[in-house]
């Protein structure tokens, strides 16, 4: 047996690294296909851990720009043509981009015998900020590019319950968490009693909102000072900066770090990590949520669905209530340490439980069965 697994997003490679691992398990012959330009770090590669084949794609720099569409259309197309070349049994296609769902079913028409799988992992155009523009020509062909070629597929797996919602869900679909193969880190938590340490991690970009971050920050520096830690780089970066600052709150910018035990060095001094996305966008998980999970480290999330009932279940942090922020300051703040170290541990069961490699297999195999 053949697998192609096709992902056009090296931001998604922690989930494809997965299922190379569980399809090779299998015995089967397993070909990655991505793109030789890099949408993390927005630049052209030679190569990626664990791609078998990058596709030369032309290059983009903003995230929501005709660049980055016109960038998947190619990419979709010359995966298509190869596929022609590799003869697959089990195709594995990440969905974005969306325009694989249509070069994909296209290829499965024409091969019906093979097996097609598309793997959603962001509902574009919807859990992007464009709500005021949802309507445009570009924006409803582009979400049509994926609707109406999902029921070709033979299985279509989701990241989270919430987009069942959005992609109304039949039978056919399953939910498939985000996974990590990483284990659970040593917890060492070194806080601060007279200062709230905060943690953002992760790209900063355009659903990012920081008009909220920086209220969350207003709130706590009146009752204690504030300590806003940043781990990523991104388009709306110095906006972020710029806007904690305004609060009296200190930001130390750690930059890009990929190294596990760096990062454990920093979320043990902190309290939070925050998950915070602009209202309306269409997301249920994070993959930044899994590494606070990995860490140890209680959330602030404002994210609905699936985050949002774990969250509240579990005893993971706090769910944001917009309008009652001065209470979350007051709580967040006075934290009792005891009740600290009880989330800390109730992160890292519930990563086990839900999102562990073994949970992520057990969902394939019975799939596959």
């Amino acid at each position: 047996m053949k697998v192609a697994i096709v992902c056009f997003n090296d931001t998604f490679f922690d989930r494809v690294r997965l299922l190379k691992k569980y399809y090779s398990s299998k015995g089967y012959e397993v070909t990655v296909i991505s793109s030789d330009f890099s949408h993390r770090r927005k630049q052209r590669i030679s190569s990626l851990e664990d791609a078998d084949v990058l596709i030369e794609t032309p290059p983009y720099y903003k995230n929501l720009s005709f660049r980055r569409l016109y960038s998947h259309l190619r990419f979709s197309g010359k995966a298509e043509k190869l596929m022609e070349e590799l003869q697959p049994d089990i195709i594995h296609s990440m969905v974005p981009a969306n325009s694989l769902c249509k070069t994909m079913s296209h290829y499965k028409k024409n091969h019906p015998d093979i097996r097609l799988y598309f793997d959603i992992n962001d509902l574009w155009p919807e859990a992007l900020p464009i709500q005021r523009f949802e309507w445009l020509p570009v924006f409803t062909e582009w979400k049509k590019l994926r609707d109406k070629n999902l029921p070709n597929a033979d299985r279509v797996f989701v990241e989270c319950e919430l987009f069942l919602e959005g992609l109304n869900a039949n039978d056919d679909y399953t939910v498939l968490h985000f996974a990590r193969s990483q284990e659970p880190m040593p917890l060492h938590p070194h806080l601060d009693a007279d200062t709230l340490d905060l943690v953002y991690l992760g790209s900063i970009n355009n659903i990012i909102d920081i008009c909220l971050i920086r209220k969350i920050t207003e709130a706590t520096t009146k009752i204690k000072p504030t300590r806003f830690h940043i781990i990523g780089e991104g388009e709306t970066k110095d906006r972020l900066i710029s806007e904690v600052q305004s609060t009296g709150a200190q930001v130390v910018d750690h930059g890009i770090l990929f190294d596990p035990q760096a990062k454990q060095e920093i979320f043990d001094h902190c309290h939070f990590g925050l998950n915070i996305v602009k209202p309306n966008v269409m997301v249920g998980l994070t993959m930044k949520s899994l590494d606070y999970m990995i860490g140890g480290l209680p959330m602030l999330n404002s994210i609905g669905g699936d985050t949002e009932k774990l969250v509240e279940k579990y005893d993971l942090g706090f769910n944001v209530d917009r309008d009652h922020l001065d209470e979350l300051a007051q709580r967040i703040c006075h934290e009792p340490t005891d009740q600290a170290l009880i989330r800390r541990r109730n992160m890292q069961e519930v990563y086990e439980r839900f999102f562990s490699e073994e949970t992520f297999f057990r969902t394939l195999d019975e799939v596959d069965a």
